[in-house]
């Protein structure tokens, strides 16, 4: 007899197997979208934080501001290296002062570095010192001062020099513990200052005026070679233009007549100051002092003037040297510096040389001439006028005075026997024919 069959209500259910597809791949889904979100949500997080890192951050103290002057690969150093570097601007590093600020020794990049820190100035631009470094970052030469680099941190101002360990020409000439400067060495200074203004002038684009050329702005290395410094006043003039007019400034006893009343700067004015230089050389005295000797209170240029001529003409210049000098010097050496200063120094600047003949005379192979109406302006009639008071618009320059121009005289060399032609490109030696222009000045 069949079983009878369980009712329903105790019939066990039917297992259902783990692996049954229909629980497999919910889970599955559900893993992989989570997995994706995760993903996506990593990479927005990831690329935000790369975004605000690629944000530039503000300028530190250190970094040059966007007004920083141009460095043409100067390096820019930082207010920390600067002060290890001088012992925190310790005052037995201190070099040289002045106007501007105090100047340190100090050993930056393995080597003693002169370390120039200007005056603080409460914030904004500071022209003098954007001028200097790109003038001198432009600069090369074995008679300029080389520029290593700078710092700008908040209001510090920092340029960083070359160390020329010698000092300047005028701690020389006037530093109690300096012993005399001979013959030889201020030749030597004489035309190494030279050939670095020719370079300023004449291969420099656009060509730079120094615009404060003084005995202190000329330092002196370890051999006597001259290095132009300081260029916080200097000017460039392009090819096209014929003169910069900008405010007088400058040191007193060196600035050129023209400039001092018309404004008009031209490299000119630099030749003038540096004639200035070689007086002081020659003669031992300052370009100007009120605590010196009445005749020199007027200025070195106007006591050496009336007296040139005469040194000239007979070849004694004892009365004119440097007494600690003690006629120590080869006359023909010293006629030719003489006649270099007197050429710089003409009352009308268009007669002036450039100064790469006065490089070439003092070498001895040009002579330069002068002509007595510029050492005494009032022998020749209407030149006075013609330089006082600026009344031409040329202000002494070439469209100011063309009709004073004159072909000078020569002075031969003392203990010279023979005479030198004249060189192309040079001023002319030996009287000439009168011009009309000369004519017409006498009838004036």
């Amino acid at each position: 007899m069949a079983s009878p069959v369980p009712p329903a209500s105790s019939r066990s259910p039917m297992p259902i197997s783990p692996a049954s597809p229909s629980c497999r791949y919910p889970l599955l889904t559900g893993l992989v979208v989570g997995l994706c979100v995760g993903a996506v949500v990593g990479v927005v997080l990831f690329a935000c934080y790369r975004k605000k890192n690629r944000q530039p951050r503000a300028p530190t103290p250190s970094v040059p501001t966007p007004s920083a002057p141009q460095s043409y690969g100067k390096r820019i150093f930082t207010l920390p290296e600067v002060k290890r570097s001088t012992n925190f601007f310790s005052d037995n590093k201190v070099i040289g002062e002045g106007g501007f600020g105090h100047v340190y020794k100090g050993d930056l990049t393995g080597k003693d570095v002169a370390v120039k820190r200007l005056k603080g100035r409460a914030g904004g631009r500071d022209p003098g010192f954007e001028t200097e470094v790109e003038n001198l970052s432009r600069a090369h030469h074995k008679h300029v001062v080389s520029l290593v680099g700078y710092c700008i941190a908040g209001a510090e101002r920092i340029l960083v020099y070359e160390y020329v360990p010698n000092g300047s020409l005028e701690s020389h000439l006037r530093g109690d513990e300096q012993p005399t400067l001979d013959w030889p060495k201020r030749l030597k200074i004489t035309l190494g200052s030279a050939k670095g203004l020719a370079y300023l002038h004449g291969d420099c684009y656009p060509k730079i005026i120094h615009r404060d050329i003084k005995a202190a702005n000329i330092l002196v290395d370890s051999k006597f070679e001259a290095k132009i410094a300081d260029f916080g006043l200097a000017k460039c003039i392009s090819e096209s233009r014929t003169h910069v007019s900008t405010a007088v400034k400058g040191s007193t006893g060196y600035l050129a007549p023209e400039y001092v009343s018309c404004g008009q700067l031209t490299e000119k004015s630099d030749m003038y100051s540096f004639g200035v230089v070689l007086l002081e050389l020659i003669t031992g005295r300052k370009a100007s002092d009120a605590t010196d000797s009445p005749e020199n209170r007027k200025g070195l240029v106007d006591w050496v003037r009336p007296q040139v001529p005469r040194y000239l003409k007979d070849g004694n210049f004892s009365a004119l040297v440097d007494p600690s000098l003690q006629n120590h010097y080869k006359p023909d050496e010293m006629a030719r510096m003489v006649q270099c200063a007197v050429a710089c120094v003409y009352k009308s600047a268009d007669d002036r040389p450039k100064m790469s003949e006065i490089v070439r005379a003092l070498e001895g192979c040009l002579r330069l001439s002068f002509s007595p109406s510029d050492l005494n302006p009032g022998e020749m009639p209407g030149l006075s006028s013609l330089l006082s008071g600026c009344k031409s618009s040329g202000c002494g320059t070439s469209q100011g005075l063309e009709m004073s121009r004159k072909t000078p005289l020569a002075i031969p060399e003392h203990g010279s026997g023979h005479h030198n032609k004249p060189t192309s490109g040079s001023r002319r030696a030996g009287p000439s024919r009168p011009t009309a222009q000369g004519v017409e000045m006498r009838k004036m």
